[in-house]
């Protein structure tokens, strides 16, 4: 009697148990799992790539270049919310979450007061350049010292107690070292001179022995006799030969002529990608006990593009082979880590305005802008209010640097000396808008969106006096024929942003973004701290995180 006493309580409460485990889903909201993290995070960013270049070429794409990353979350609308659209600042934005008022790399170079001379954005005086796996040279090297924020890459490596690994390439120096942030494994960049990649003391006293292996192999000699035609698919261009290298008698390949030739051709996107496939594989990418990022750059997308423009055949026919080239560079991945182990985006650093020639044909606006009448006016007003004595330091576009030294033994306010040089620059055909270091400190403006924009390219440390803005579709390019960015406006500033992997619900999304909110999309993505002074947010409607 007892057993069967002490039996019938524990029967209910077993059978209420069973009602609970079987009758959950109606009485709570079943919560979905997140998905397993990543072993492998690949970040691609195209050099001046235009967000409508998906939309003109997607009919000639093959099945798993772009189309892939297309089939994850796209962002038709990101756009960058600042003044400076280029390289520098570009990257830094992607991977710091932040703008340049915050992440301090303003422009690709700027104007350095103590030193009194431009300055690169990654360049070291304390680094040296490593060419091969014996040490380093006596050449300039470069780093991240300039950079303000922690990336993406640093909030991965001090979470994972610094077993995560973090590697960045390009063919540019600074488009390798910022994504990385301060704490990456390695930076790899191409040396056009030599046809080898590098990296700087920084990172490493020597290059790893599958970096020089690679160098060793002469990379660029497989395109040795390969000229640049279009490709049958390419619209438009109907088989046009391109550009083609003439080797002079008895001349070997690859020479330094030919290494000049094939480093303006798209054939250097898919020697970067084979050597992205070598790092992860020689690198142990995605094999590790924590998730590794590999950022990759694509440069020779901008060379291409400031010469011949964004309407141009030759562009057309670049847009293709990059969609080629990643084909097979996702493909390589697959086959050694696994496209279900890796999480993906694709966004660019800036776009492209049109050539000059373009836009006067179309009437679509100013047309090329000449900067040597901007720098005679300001000129002749400093001369006309303040006496022979030069006081601007340099002139250009974005910024005027005052000479501060110069204003104080003269006893001229700065404030006063800045109202001028923005007076002046307003009289001169093209300029948009002037805005003051003390307009920009104080925060005048800041109801006006070029003001906005121009506030989060302005780090107060490192900008100058007075910043000009042109105005739409004024190019200031060398001839009518190239191009360039560096503007707020929308050619410029908007860029694609699209995000592959489990952790993303694919979509097109037509919520306006910016490209800040990629880190932050990641890092909420991979259950990391926000890097250290990310601006953006994470893009929840694309996640699958509950």
């Amino acid at each position: 009697m007892r057993n069967r006493r002490f039996l019938i309580p524990v029967m209910v409460l077993i059978a209420a148990l069973a009602v609970l485990m079987f009758g959950r889903s109606s009485i709570f909201p079943a919560v979905a799992a997140s998905p397993p993290k990543p072993k492998l995070v690949i970040i691609i960013v195209i050099d001046q790539f235009r967000n409508d270049y998906l939309d003109r070429f997607r009919p000639y794409f093959v099945d798993r270049g772009f189309n892939l990353l297309l089939s994850g979350a796209r962002f038709t609308t990101c756009r960058y919310d600042y003044a400076v659209t280029a390289t520098g600042p570009g990257h830094a934005t992607l991977f710091t979450g932040a703008y340049p008022n915050l992440h301090g790399i303003i422009e690709n170079e700027w104007f350095d007061r103590s030193l009194r001379r431009p300055v690169n954005c990654v360049e070291d005086p304390d680094t040296k350049i490593v060419d091969n796996d014996k040490g380093p040279t006596d050449r300039l090297g470069a780093s991240p010292h300039y950079l303000m924020n922690t990336t993406l890459g640093d909030e991965m490596r001090l979470a994972s107690g610094f077993q995560s690994k973090v590697v960045g390439i390009s063919l540019k120096d600074r488009a390798a070292i910022l994504p990385g942030g301060h704490t990456a494994n390695a930076a790899y960049w191409y040396q056009a001179s030599s046809g080898r990649f590098v990296s700087s003391t920084y990172y490493m006293q020597a290059l790893p022995s599958w970096v020089a292996g690679f160098n060793a192999q002469a990379p660029a000699k497989e395109y040795c006799g390969k000229d640049w035609q279009a490709l049958p698919e390419t619209p438009g261009a109907k088989g046009e030969l391109f550009w083609q290298f003439k080797p002079e008698g008895g001349e070997p390949c690859p020479d330094q002529r030919f290494l000049e030739w094939v480093n303006s051709t798209p054939f250097m996107n898919e020697l970067e990608l084979k050597f992205a496939l070598a790092a992860i594989r020689n690198e142990h990418l995605g094999q590790g006990p924590a998730t590794d990022l590999l950022a990759i750059s694509l440069s020779v997308n901008d060379y291409i593009g400031h010469d011949f423009g964004p309407y141009s055949l030759q562009v057309a026919d670049l847009t293709l082979r990059t969609d080629r080239a990643l084909a097979d560079f996702f493909a390589g991945v697959d086959h050694t880590v696994g496209l279900s182990n890796v999480w993906m985006a694709l966004s660019g650093d800036h776009g492209v305005a049109p050539t000059p020639q373009f836009v006067r044909e179309h009437h679509l606006g100013f047309g090329g802008f000449n900067a040597g009448p901007l720098e005679h006016t300001i000129e002749a007003a400093l001369v006309q209010q303040f006496g022979e004595q030069r006081l601007a330091q340099s002139i250009g576009i974005p910024y005027v640097d005052l000479d501060q030294d110069a204003l104080k033994r003269r006893q001229i306010p700065a404030e006063r000396a800045e109202a001028i040089v923005a007076q002046a620059a307003l009289r001169v055909p093209g300029v948009q808008a002037a805005f003051t270091r003390t307009e920009l400190v104080n925060g005048n403006s800041a109801q006006d969106p070029l003001f906005r924009k121009a506030l989060n390219s302005f780090e107060t440390s490192r900008s100058g006096d007075v910043f000009l803005i042109l105005k739409p579709f004024a190019v200031p390019s060398g001839s009518d024929t190239d191009t360039t960015h560096g503007s707020p406006w929308n050619y410029d500033a908007q860029v694609p942003l699209v995000f592959w992997g489990t952790a993303f619900t694919p979509g097109t999304y037509s919520d306006p973004v910016q490209p800040v909110d990629l880190a932050p999309t990641f890092a909420a993505a991979l259950g990391l701290d926000q890097p250290s002074g990310a601006q953006g947010r994470p893009l929840s409607q694309a996640l699958h995180l509950k």
